[in-house]
């Protein structure tokens, strides 16, 4: 299942992010009583972007730990104080201000940013029990497809969490059977070092159109990060105040030809997230966005760089992890 955005610049798409999130509620198997609450939730997070902003969007997709999740973005006037928005009976709006304090009741997991010169994101977890917010995940088809060519894996092997993020060349459905093949190809073995597990995509992708892909492992117990990338893929370590630390992934195309793979080890500080995600990301967001975003836990950071740094004509996909020491 895809990530599935409803743009909001009117009152009339709050019915519309209602319909959506109830019927991803039902593929995703949500129980009827978190299924009503997150529709709920998202007539709240609709309507509030309606009311308060110039437009912004609500997406829709499942947690990356299982449930539902919903992004609620705009870049409208921001919050001055978030802790009295999120009281009930609060209003700007001459509304009965339960909005958002609703919203965190509701939701499992729930997290909000707001900022007067950087607009608000807000995310919603629905899941049979809480689950931290280390993970931020999202697959954005490019504008006007109904399928997205990138795919991402994240599991847990015995020693680390893995995350693959692959980009098949082209995009919408054209695409996909690539990273089809290349996610099936990890999940055959995903204890394999990365780049022995990266040649086997390769090899797997030698009769198809090709993709580019990045692999991350961080291994617990151990303060790094493994990364091993080929093509036009995007990785960095963010961590508080300090430079980002760029990973760069090798040039080529699985499938088609790429370098003698190696393996990047880079030192990973207690709280710092990492992040990778395919070209539908534009890579200058390293450079463009403010610190303010860096330090924002995984949810809110997909959600942020889908509503900034997004190129709408091709897929977007983005995995961002947050190191298990904090």
């Amino acid at each position: 299942m895809i990530t599935t955005e409803v743009r909001v610049d009117q009152e009339a798409a709050v019915v519309q992010a209602v319909s959506v999130t109830r019927q991803a509620a039902r593929e995703l198997g949500l129980a009827p009583l978190l299924a009503e609450r997150a529709a709920v939730a998202a007539s709240e997070l609709a309507s509030n972007i309606a009311k308060h902003t110039h437009g912004g969007a609500l997406l829709v997709q499942p947690g990356p730990a299982g449930g539902l999740e919903l992004l609620a973005v705009d870049q409208g006037p921001g919050m001055e104080d978030v802790a009295r928005c999120l009281t009930d009976g609060y209003s700007s709006a001459g509304t009965l201000g339960s909005g958002l304090g609703a919203v965190r009741r509701l939701a499992t997991t729930f997290g909000i940013f707001s900022h007067p010169r950087h607009g608000t994101a807000i995310f919603a977890r629905f899941h049979d029990d809480p689950v931290p917010a280390r993970v931020g995940t999202l697959r954005l088809p490019a504008l006007g497809q109904e399928t997205s060519g990138d795919a991402f894996v994240l599991t847990e092997t015995a020693g680390a969490t893995v995350a693959l993020v692959v980009d098949g060349l082209g995009r919408g459905a054209d695409a996909a059977p690539a990273s089809r093949s290349a996610a099936a190809s990890f999940l055959s073995d995903p204890e394999r070092p990365l780049p022995l597990a990266m040649a086997a995509i390769h090899d797997a992708l030698r009769h198809s159109r090709g993709a580019v892909a990045a692999l991350v492992r961080l291994p617990r117990g151990a303060a790094q990060a493994e990364f091993c990338g080929v093509g036009s893929v995007g990785a960095a370590i963010l961590y508080g105040d300090s430079p980002p630390t760029m990973l760069t992934p090798q040039p080529g195309t699985l499938g088609l030809r790429i370098p003698p793979l190696r393996l990047q080890t880079m030192p990973l500080p207690a709280g710092a997230t990492v992040v990778v995600h395919s070209d539908g990301i534009a890579q200058s967001w390293l450079r463009t966005a403010g610190d303010w975003m860096f330090t924002q836990p995984p949810p809110l950071l997909v959600g942020l760089l889908a509503r900034d740094h997004r190129r709408l004509r091709d897929d977007a996909t983005v995995v961002a992890l947050r190191e298990r020491g904090t």
